[in-house]
């Protein structure tokens, strides 16, 4: 049986993919998201995401991880929620780069303890600290979206994520997305 991983990674190449080739996906993954507004039309920094975070074994803009030190203020105390499943880093015509932090989760899988409320607090964190990881390039603001089932939807703690996107949704605008 595949791990998490091989069953997520053809969902968020999809969602890899589109982000990467098209305005108009990445314009309707940030529609309703509060910096959104200044990053319309914007371009990815692909090539210096890729060039700075080097040979990993998923594609460059998958699991980031604010690390396992005890210490880190990017989650929730006694979680476990410490890496975001893909960033796309976006630039818009004024040059402030945004990193837009993208969760998967599969139908009917649940919340971890802290995993909803970890995620804004780990995209403010790497955008404070970004200089100190050798991995992530600078950027100016962040953003949050999710990819879920319904029921995950229907979970209250899913407000910590700015775009809420269900898979029925992500089939219709993103190529080649998989059923759920």
């Amino acid at each position: 049986m595949p791990g998490y991983s091989e069953k997520a990674q053809p969902f968020l190449d999809a969602i890899g993919a589109a982000v990467l080739s098209s305005v108009e996906v990445r314009d309707w993954i940030l529609s309703g998201i509060p910096t959104a507004s200044a990053y319309i039309g914007s371009t990815t920094a692909a090539d210096e995401q890729r060039k700075k975070r080097g040979i990993t074994k998923q594609p460059f803009w998958a699991n980031y991880w604010c690390g396992q030190d005890s210490r880190c203020t990017c989650r929730i105390a006694g979680s476990r929620s410490l890496e975001s499943d893909a960033i796309f880093f976006l630039r818009n015509t004024a040059g402030r780069t945004l990193a837009l932090h993208v969760e998967f989760k599969h139908p009917r899988e649940a919340f971890g303890y802290g995993q909803p409320e970890g995620y804004p607090l780990r995209a403010a964190c790497f955008t404070r600290t970004w200089a100190a990881r050798k991995s992530l390039l600078p950027h100016d603001d962040w953003a949050t979206t999710i990819f879920c089932g319904l029921e995950a939807a229907s979970d209250p703690r899913i407000n910590a994520f700015q775009r809420i996107i269900t898979h029925a949704e992500a089939r219709i605008r993103i190529p080649g997305y998989p059923l759920a």
